[in-house]
Parts: C-alpha cells; sequence; structure tokens
C-alpha cells in the first residue's frame, strides 16, 4: 500500500507535535508492514529535513495548479490513500484540492486527521499576553482575529461558533473519513457538522520514541515542560506563576521549546524574578525527559498531547490540568501521573511540591508510566491504522 502524508511544513520531528507522530506513524507502517510512505508539504522549514529513509518521495507543493500537481503526484507514485495532517489551516483550506485531485485517481481515498481538541478556537488568552501580541507580536493579524473572537465568545458565543464552524466543515465535506484522537472529540467536532457516525474514526497517537533507545538514567532534581512556546494552548505564563509558587532552591525547571510568545515569557520570568528557570529553545527532547524526575503541562487544551506520552516513557512524572478529556485517557491520577482540576493554580502548586517532597511516591508513579504507556506502543497504533486503511 502507498500512503502519501500531507503536511503544512516539511516532516521534522523536533518542529512540533503533528511533525513527530507524522514520523513515527509513517516510520512505523514502512517498517512493521511494509507500506510505502510519500510526502508532500506545503511549505519549507528553516531548521532541519526529516531522516532519509522514511519516507520514498517527499515534494513540496507550489502555488499554482495545485490540483494538477496532486493528481500527478498520486498517479506517478501509485498513491492509494491520502492522509492530510490537519488542524493547520494551510492543510485544512487544502482539502477541497486534495479532494478533486484524488477524484482524478480512481479508487484513491483521502483522510483527515484532526491533530487537536475541536472546538479550541473558542477557549481565551490571557489577556496580557493578547495585548502583547498586538503591539509587539509578528502576526498582528492573527492577534486581532482571536481578540475579535474572544469578545464574542464572551458576548456572542453563537456567533463566534459560526466563525470558525467552516474550519470543521470544509475537512469534513471533503474527506472520507475523519479522524479524532480520542472517542471524547466525536460529539465536539460534531457540534460544527452534524455528520453521519461512520464518517468518524478514532485512533490514538503513537509513542515517540522506540523503548529500545531509552536508558534508565539516574533522576535529577529537575523538571521540564516541553511545547510550542504559544500562550492560548500551552499556558507557560501559569507554568511560571506555578513555579513561582512551588519550587524549592535545589530543583531546575527546564522549559524546552520556542515560539511566538518566547520573548513574552521571558520577560515575565524576569519579573517573578526566578533564578532557576532556563528557556532551552528548540532541542532534541529525549536527553532533558531522561533526566527530569516531572513534567509539567499547564495547557488550556491539547489534542492527544505527544509530550506526555514522551515523559512517562522515560519515567518523569507529568502534572497536567484537567482542561481537555482525553488527558484521562493518558493519565490516572495517582497511578501514573497527576490531574489537577482545570484553572487550580495553587492545587497545581501543591501536587508538584508534594512530589518534589516524596521520592518514593515519586518513583512509584515513574515506575507505573513507563509500564501503562506501553498501551500506546507503535504496534498496537500502528495495527489500528492498517486496520482503517485496509477497510476504507
Amino acid at each position: 500500500m502507498n500512503i502519501l502524508f500531507v503536511t503544512n511544513r516539511n516532516v521534522y520531528p523536533l518542529i512540533g507535535g503533528i511533525e513527530r507522530i507524522t514520523y513515527a506513524v509513517a516510520e512505523a507502517l514502512r517498517n512493521i508492514y511494509g507500506m510505502h510512505c510519500y510526502s508532500l508539504y506545503t511549505q519549507e522549514n528553516v531548521l532541519g529535513q526529516t531522516t532519509e529513509g522514511v519516507f520514498e518521495g517527499k515534494v513540496c507543493l507550489s502555488e499554482k495548479d495545485q490540483v494538477e500537481q496532486i493528481a500527478a503526484y498520486i498517479k506517478g507514485n501509485a498513491i492509494n490513500v491520502v492522509i492530510a495532517q490537519g488542524s493547520d489551516a494551510r492543510v485544512n483550506q487544502l482539502m477541497p484540492q486534495l479532494k478533486e485531485a484524488a477524484n482524478q485517481c480512481h479508487g484513491v481515498k483521502l483522510l483527515f486527521v484532526y491533530h487537536t481538541m475541536p472546538s479550541f478556537e473558542l477557549k481565551p488568552i490571557d489577556a496580557d499576553v493578547l495585548w502583547h501580541r498586538l503591539v509587539k507580536g509578528k502576526n498582528k493579524s492573527a492577534a486581532c482575529k482571536q481578540a475579535l473572537i474572544q469578545i464574542l465568545t464572551m458576548m456572542l458565543p453563537s456567533v463566534a461558533k459560526k466563525m470558525v464552524a467552516g474550519k470543521y466543515q470544509m475537512p469534513y465535506n471533503n474527506s472520507d473519513k475523519v479522524v479524532l484522537l480520542s472517542d471524547n472529540y466525536i460529539q465536539l467536532y460534531d457540534q460544527f457538522v452534524n455528520g453521519e457516525p461512520n464518517h468518524y474514526a478514532v485512533i490514538h497517537n503513537m509513542l515517540s520514541f522506540p523503548m529500545e533507545e531509552l536508558s534508565r538514567k539516574d533522576k535529577q532534581k529537575e523538571v521540564i515542560l516541553v511545547a510550542r512556546l504559544e500562550e492560548r494552548a500551552k499556558r507557560v505564563k501559569t507554568a511560571l506563576q506555578i513555579w513561582k509558587k512551588a519550587c524549592p532552591p535545589d530543583w531546575h525547571l527546564y522549559i524546552v521549546g520556542d515560539g511566538e510568545d518566547m520573548n513574552y515569557y521571558k520577560h515575565f520570568a524576569q519579573t517573578l524574578q526566578l533564578q532557576n528557570v532556563s528557556f532551552e529553545g528548540i532541542q532534541n527532547p529525549l536527553s532533558y525527559y531522561e533526566r527530569a524526575s516531572i513534567f509539567m503541562m499547564t495547557s488550556a487544551y491539547e489534542g492527544w498531547p505527544m509530550t506526555l506520552m514522551e515523559a512517562q516513557q522515560c519515567g518523569c512524572v507529568p502534572i497536567a490540568f484537567d482542561s481537555y478529556s482525553a488527558v484521562h485517557d493518558i493519565i490516572e491520577s495517582g497511578k501514573n501521573g497527576i490531574i489537577v482540576p482545570e484553572g487550580d493554580i495553587d492545587g497545581y502548586a501543591r501536587a508538584l511540591q508534594a512530589l518534589m517532597n516524596n521520592p518514593e511516591e515519586l518513583q512509584r508513579l515513574s515506575d507505573n508510566a513507563r509500564k501503562d504507556c506501553m498501551r500506546y506502543s507503535r504496534e498496537n497504533i500502528a495495527k489500528q491504522w492498517k486496520t482503517l486503511l485496509e477497510n476504507l
């Protein structure tokens, strides 16, 4: 079977979750089932390239004659299934062209995978961060749109919902199936389209790291946060506020990642006079996971966060807010991590301190995390993908 993965940027696993899971799924299907994987993307990234060998062909889509380009690539590589890795606006908007190209190639199926929590657009962003974006941000038009949606969500929620509904209707109408990351997300997505139950499929994300590559290093008094530094989703400002309340002087917080709000976060950390915080930029997070004892997640929403499972794979105990339903699929609070009631900053700080002060409990949660995350091994999730692809 020949599969074409469509992404916004050319696939480089260190950029973010969509790129990492695209790489992991393609690699698993290729190595386990001998499928042939290809990559089509809408723009080059400036950070790096995918390791050679995973994709048998890669192409960057130009702006002109896109349907003809896509159809030619599908025919030239005998593609059976196109998998659009969605939630990025460019990929969502490309769905009509992908559908038209697939229709020109007899028997080709088109899947749309939605890689975040449906209805996330209606989640608010911190007012101070939003103002910083409006005044100093690089993308002021996007900040203005977010401010408008935020105001409408508070005052006229039905209007705000209609504003974003097209982002869900277009992929639904132009796909053979919409693949979501959790059963709980079907209702959230369907509120915008009122679709058919058999148009949806659910497949969780798989583990990022092959288990044989992981080592059991001695854990340090380190806490990590691995994320795209963007406040509406990740709420790193909240993490810094929690760290101010909780951290003893002999523990250190490492923030791995980059994004549009990086400068704001650095300034905010200085305002709070945080001494034991390091902004590491974009790095391979594996060595951080292996050293760190605790993983912080303060997100307002997620789809199916790769970082939670990556932390568990390495015995790095996760703490997360109960801000999206899929968190309960990954963390069983008190067994393999901690879930804190949404918005309870003081409760989060207490949970963090409790783990720091109880090495025996930390070790118990760490051992359970390593074991429980194997539910989402590459073999298990790749088998689900194989079944879905063969039954289209």
